[in-house]
C-alpha cells in the first residue's frame, strides 16, 4: 500500500467516524453521507473534510 493509499484511508476512517458520531447523536441525516465516503477519491475526501470542519 502506497504512503498516499494510507493517508486516504485514515481520512476516510476520520470522516467516517465523524459522520457515525452525529448520526448517533441527534443528526441522522449525516448516515447519508456515507455512501459518499465510501466511493470518495482522495481528493473528494479532502473536500468533504473541509464541509464538515474536520481538517
Amino acid at each position: 500500500m502506497s504512503n498516499e493509499d494510507i493517508k486516504k484511508e485514515q481520512l476516510r476512517r476520520e470522516v467516517l467516524d465523524y459522520i457515525y458520531a452525529g448520526a448517533f447523536s441527534g443528526i441522522p441525516a449525516m448516515i447519508l453521507d456515507e455512501s459518499e465516503v465510501q466511493n470518495a477519491s482522495y481528493e473528494e475526501l479532502e473536500e468533504i473534510a473541509e464541509r464538515y470542519g474536520i481538517k
